[in-house]
Parts: structure tokens; sequence; C-alpha cells
């Protein structure tokens, strides 16, 4: 893949393509350590630790079907 580097605001920036970024598991928000190797740039990853990683396999359960209930009162009556 070949990008090219362009202005954004008062820094530099560089697209990358979102298949790209998704055939190594990185996503917009995402943060990345940049390393200067030499005459190269590598990006490493940074471990999630964001609230969607800790929720990544949470599986929502079903809706709770109450059987019993009490009449709104006070300020709960709309």
């Amino acid at each position: 893949m070949i990008s090219q580097i362009a202005k954004w605001g008062n820094s530099q920036g560089l697209r990358i393509d979102k298949n790209l970024l998704q055939s190594i598991g990185l996503c917009v928000g995402d943060q990345v350590e940049v390393i200067k190797n030499e005459n190269t740039i590598v990006l490493k990853p940074q471990q999630k630790h964001g609230i969607d990683w800790y929720l990544q396999d949470y599986e929502r359960p079903e809706t709770a079907e109450w059987e019993e209930y009490d009449e709104p009162r006070g300020r709960e009556i709309w």
C-alpha cells in the first residue's frame, strides 16, 4: 500500500486503509507506539485497556421479566 503524508492542522498525518488496520486488529481510537528504527517507522499496537476491551466478550443477558412490581409512588409517577 502506498500512502501520502498530508497536512493535518499544524501537524502531518498519514492515512492507513481501514482493511489494513482491521487485519491487525486495530481501529479508530486505538493507541500505537511510534518507533523510529534507523530509516523506518514502526507502529506497535498498545494493549487495550479501555471499556471496549473489558466488554469485548460480554454477552448481554436476556431482559428480565418481572413477575411482581409495585405501582409507581411519589416522584416516580409521570
